[in-house]
C-alpha cells in the first residue's frame, strides 16, 4: 500500500468515525470516535519516529566453533524510549552457507521501556568465514496499514568455523627420532625467544632480524642473534587445490592440517603454514595460542573445492628452508615436493580423518620411501 493510499484510508476511517458519532450519537458511537482518534495519533507518531531508539545487541556462543558444531545466536533488543511499540519484527538475513534450526524472524512488543531477548541456533555449521549482517527491524500501526523498517544500528559479526579435527599424540616415528638417528638430516635454528646478542649482517639474513637502532648508530647493518636450538620447526605445506580430485579429498587435507596445528598447540611446537596456491601468503614460523589460531582462521577461510580442467600446478618451485616441510597432498607430483620430504598422502591408506592417527604412526615418512615401496 503506497503512502498516498494509506493517507486516504486513515482519513476515511477518521471521517467515518466522526460522522457516525455526530449523526448517530450515543455512548458507543463516541467511544468508537475516541478509539479512532487514539489509533490515528499512534499511527502518525510511529510513521515519523520509526524505531530510532531501539538497540540490538547480538552474541554468539561459542564465539569460534568447529564445523558441525551448533552455535547459539542471542539477540537482545532494548527500547530506550518511553514510547510504546505495539509490535516490532526482527528479521535476520543469514549467509547461504548457514542454516538455522527455525526461521530467524521474531515479533516482540515494547510497552514503555523494556528489554526482550530472542534466540535461534545455527546447526551443522560448515567450515568457513561468514558474516552476520545487522538484522532488519520493522514496525507499524496495530492495523498493519503503515509499516516502516530499517537496519539495526549494530555491527556485522564475523562467524569463524574452524575445520574438523582429530586428536593426535605425536608426529610419528620420524620426528620422535629427531634428537638422533632421524630419517632426515637435522637442522639447527635460532630460537627467537632466546636472545644472545648482536652481530654483523651476513648475506642471507632476514630483514626481520636487523637491529635498526644499532645499525643507525654504527652505520653498518647489524642483526639480532639468538641462542641455537635443535628443536624442529615444522611447516605444513598444503598442496595446490588441483592436486585433489574431489571436495571430500580437499576438505580432508584441510582437516589434517588443522589437526596438526592442534597438536603443535598441545606440544608448543613451532609451526608454519604454506598453501601452494598462495605461496606469497604463507604464515611464518611461530608458536603461542594466537599464532595457532591465526593458522586455523586461515584454514577456515580457504575456498571450497572447485576443479578447473586444464589448470596447471602452481608455478612455485621451492619451499622456504627455515622449517622442515610436511606436505599434505594426493598425487605427489608438485615440482617443489622433494624426494626426501615427509608427506601425508591422501589415498588408499588415508581416506577419512579417523585414519590419520594410524597413518601418522605407521605410514608417515620421506617421500622417497613410499615411492620405492
Amino acid at each position: 500500500m503506497t503512502k498516498s493510499w494509506r493517507i486516504v484510508v486513515i482519513t476515511t476511517l477518521i471521517g467515518s468515525a466522526w460522522a457516525f458519532a455526530y449523526f448517530q450519537g450515543g455512548y458507543l458511537a463516541y467511544h468508537i470516535w475516541d478509539t479512532t482518534e487514539i489509533l490515528a495519533v499512534l499511527t502518525t507518531v510511529q510513521c515519523f519516529f520509526p524505531l530510532k531508539r531501539v538497540q540490538v545487541d547480538r552474541r554468539l556462543n561459542p564465539d569460534t566453533a568447529v564445523e558441525g558444531d551448533t552455535i547459539t545466536v542471542e539477540l537482545t533488543l532494548t527500547s530506550r524510549s518511553w514510547w510504546p511499540w505495539a509490535w516490532v519484527a526482527v528479521t535476520e538475513s543469514l549467509p547461504k552457507a548457514l542454516r538455522a534450526d527455525h526461521d530467524p524472524n521474531f515479533v516482540v512488543a515494547f510497552w514503555l521501556k523494556r528489554t526482550a531477548t530472542v534466540r535461534y541456533q545455527l546447526t551443522s555449521a560448515p567450515r568457513g568465514r561468514h558474516t552476520l549482517t545487522p538484522p532488519r527491524l520493522t514496525t507499524g500501526d496495530v492495523l498493519g496499514l503503515w509499516k516502516k523498517s530499517r537496519l539495526a544500528e549494530s555491527e556485522s559479526i564475523p562467524v569463524v568455523i574452524w575445520p574438523q579435527t582429530t586428536g593426535l599424540h605425536h608426529l610419528g616415528r620420524q620426528f620422535r627420532q629427531w634428537s638422533g638417528g632421524a630419517l632426515m638430516s637435522r637442522h639447527v635454528y635460532e630460537d627467537a625467544t632466546l636472545p644472545l646478542g648482536i652481530r654483523d649482517y651476513i648475506t642471507g639474513d632476514r630483514l626481520a632480524q636487523i637491529h635498526w637502532r644499532t645499525t643507525a648508530r654504527t652505520g653498518q647493518f647489524k642483526v639480532k642473534q639468538f641462542e641455537p636450538t635443535i628443536r624442529p620447526h615444522m611447516r605444513i605445506v598444503l598442496d595446490t587445490m588441483q592436486a585433489f580430485e574431489t571436495d571430500h579429498d580437499w576438505e580432508l587435507a584441510i582437516q589434517i592440517a588443522a589437526s596438526l596445528v592442534n597438536l603443535a598447540d598441545h606440544d608448543s611446537q613451532p609451526m608454519a603454514l604454506l598453501w601452494v596456491d598462495e605461496g606469497d601468503q604463507r604464515i611464518g614460523v611461530g608458536e603461542g595460542r594466537a599464532h595457532y589460531e591465526n593458522i586455523l582462521n586461515y584454514l577456515a577461510s580457504l575456498p571450497h573445492f572447485q576443479l578447473i580442467p586444464g589448470t596447471p600446478n602452481s608455478s612455485m618451485t621451492f619451499v622456504p628452508d627455515d622449517a622442515i616441510p610436511l606436505w599434505i597432498t594426493m598425487h605427489s607430483l608438485h615440482p617443489a615436493l622433494s624426494d626426501n620430504a615427509a608427506a601425508i598422502q591422501i589415498g588408499e591408506d588415508l581416506t577419512q580423518l579417523e585414519d590419520l592417527p594410524f597413518y601418522i604412526e605407521h605410514r608417515l615418512g620421506p617421500q622417497a620411501y613410499y615411492l620405492s615401496h
